[in-house]
């Protein structure tokens, strides 16, 4: 009847994991995460160094704001004059 069933004595359990393969599992997880993390903490950064600036002069603020609204627009002048090709 094993030969339906299984065999009649329990399996092995299999070998736990080795160091090599949770050190693989965790930089999947921490390269996953790289990107939003990132993001994020940057965001954060760049959110306090406007605060910073606001409270230091309100002209460095507004020069900073003033700056990111330049490169934000430059980029997009040079994402216009740059088509991505679609061929």
């Amino acid at each position: 009847m094993g030969f339906y069933y299984g065999p009649s004595s329990p399996q092995d359990d299999p070998p736990p994991g080795s160091w090599k393969e949770t050190f693989i599992i965790i930089w999947v997880v921490f390269k996953t995460l790289a990107l939003p993390l990132g993001l994020l903490f940057g965001a954060i950064l760049g959110f306090v160094i406007v605060l910073w600036a606001f409270l230091t002069s309100a002209l460095l603020g507004l020069a900073l704001l003033g700056l990111v609204v330049a490169a934000v627009v430059a980029r997009g002048i040079w994402e216009a004059r740059h088509p991505p090709d679609l061929s």
